[in-house]
């Protein structure tokens, strides 16, 4: 079934580049290579993995109402009877696939933030490259999966909507324990609103990234991205951060 999810991940251009569709349709399980110490998934947990990862990239593609289960099923090389021992619906699946598509992301964005050597501005702007780099490896057409999916279901389906807000929560709390971290080196003023400004951010990326698609342009992705970094408030260089007060004991 590898060749299958690879041919997927090219196809449909899903989460970027051919190895990122590779991972999306192993249920963001990356090569395969189990870490030391990690037990290996059971084949059951792989079947499911890849049921999740191949709906990923067909609804990334096409939407969840133009995603059959039938389409799953084909994609995934799997039985009707395999697909419902693990879902119960169709809307189960897009549980699943909202799921899966957050923690790839995220995880992505955290791995941007955590590159060595680099300074706390410049890990800043590594994620964003990250979020761009996304986007215009499906050529600008595809837009943020989960935008999508929070335009096309959160109307109908009450509980998407709840799961794919939580999923941008988890993002700007990432963004902001990173604005938090910054402050506290000095890079940005006492009272700078961490949370607020990250939730800024994620929504003007979000635009950005929806402009883009609809005008199949990465310029308004990149504007939205250029003006979250130029926005903030920059301490003067070598300001030494304010000292924490010792508990008195």
């Amino acid at each position: 079934m590898g060749g299958s999810a690879m041919k997927t991940g090219r196809s449909t251009g899903a989460m970027g580049r051919s190895g990122t569709g590779r991972k999306a349709a192993r249920g963001g399980q990356g090569t395969g290579a189990e870490a030391p110490g990690r037990e290996r998934p059971t084949k059951g947990a792989r079947t499911r993995q890849r049921i999740v990862g191949h709906a990923t990239l067909l609804m990334y593609a096409n939407g969840y109402a133009r995603t059959s289960i039938e389409e799953v099923i084909r994609a995934a090389g799997i039985t009707k009877g395999s697909f419902y021992f693990h879902f119960r619906s169709k809307e189960d699946l897009g549980y699943a696939v909202i799921e899966n598509a957050s923690a790839y992301i995220l995880e992505r964005l955290k791995e941007a933030l955590k590159k060595p050597g680099l300074s706390s501005w410049e890990r800043l702007e590594a994620m964003l490259r990250e979020i761009q780099g996304i986007v215009e490896a499906a050529d600008c057409t595809r837009g943020c999966i989960l935008g999508n999916l929070a335009l096309e279901t959160s109307h109908d389906h009450p509980g998407f909507r709840e799961a794919i807000a939580a999923a941008f929560r988890a993002w700007w709390d990432l963004i902001a324990s990173h604005l938090e971290a910054m402050k506290e080196e000095g890079h940005l003023p006492p009272d700078f609103d961490c949370q607020a400004y990250a939730q800024f951010a994620v929504s003007a990326l979000e635009g950005g990234i929806m402009m883009s698609k609809v005008a199949r342009d990465p310029g308004p992705m990149r504007t939205a991205a250029k003006l979250v970094l130029d926005l903030l408030p920059r301490e003067v260089e070598g300001r030494v951060p304010a000292r924490k007060s010792r508990p008195q004991g």
